[in-house]
């Protein structure tokens, strides 16, 4: 398995708090069964600015020389959409987004209430830009639950979904599950992924979630969500499972 969106430089956001705490979240991963996965710290949300790009990277060399290659982790990070997005993502030398695996595709994340009514537009100007925008746990946001209409529409202008393996599970809650199972049947789930953020409070649960969807929707459709899309997200390729 892949893991698009995992937070483990320690010190930096709300994941872990110690080089020891971001080591062990790395390695119970791959005790699941998770080769790969990308670190994506929060970046322009308050108080996580994160701004600099090399602070981030040297924390990423640093956990990987912890890590030894098992599982190996990509550079990332997740961004909170802001109507500056656009302008950010067409900076070249002072880009402070770090794209998946310094790819083509972003993870964008919305405010759990609300959802930008420049969102549609900037998306377009992605897409001009060669940039794909990868929604962050939207099952989360109470518009995209209550609305999902306003995800299929993001998606046309080619946004990737990636839902959240615990709210597969019931891990935040009825609406959020019940958001998930909505996706699934409007055909817009693309990437499942776990958010991880520490062993005790937020722990990586892609076992689980793999076995929830090889069950419920079956065996390729497990393969594409957690292995063959993220693999394709990783080499900038299009997606070999476009679900809709």
């Amino acid at each position: 398995m892949i893991d698009l969106h995992f937070h483990c430089l320690p010190r930096i956001d709300d994941g872990p708090e110690s080089w020891e705490e971001a080591v062990a979240l790395c390695r119970a991963a791959a005790a699941e069964g998770t080769k790969q996965i990308v670190a994506t710290p929060h970046v322009h949300r308050h108080p996580w600015i994160n701004a600099n790009p090399v602070v981030r990277d040297r924390l990423l060399a640093a956990l990987n020389s912890r890590l030894k290659g098992s599982p190996r982790v990509h550079a990332g990070c997740e961004y909170l959409f802001s109507d500056q997005a656009v302008s950010l993502i067409r900076r070249k030398e002072t880009n402070t987004l770090t794209r998946l695996a310094r790819g083509a595709y972003l993870l964008v994340e919305f405010e759990p209430g609300f959802v930008s009514p420049a969102a549609a537009a900037a998306f377009h100007e992605f897409a001009v830009l060669g940039v794909h925008p990868v929604i962050a746990h939207p099952e989360r946001n109470l518009v995209f639950a209550r609305e999902p209409q306003r995800l299929v529409e993001l998606v046309r202008r080619g946004a990737v979904v990636q839902i959240t393996a615990a709210s597969l599970l019931g891990g935040f809650g009825r609406t959020a599950q019940s958001a998930c199972d909505d996706f699934f049947r409007l055909g817009i789930v693309h990437v499942v992924a776990s958010d991880a953020h520490s062993l005790d409070r937020r722990p990586p649960r892609l076992a689980a979630a793999h076995e929830w969807v090889r069950k419920e929707w079956g065996v390729d459709v497990a393969l594409a969500l957690f292995g063959q899309n993220p693999s394709a997200i990783l080499k900038s390729l299009p997606l070999p499972y476009p679900p809709g």
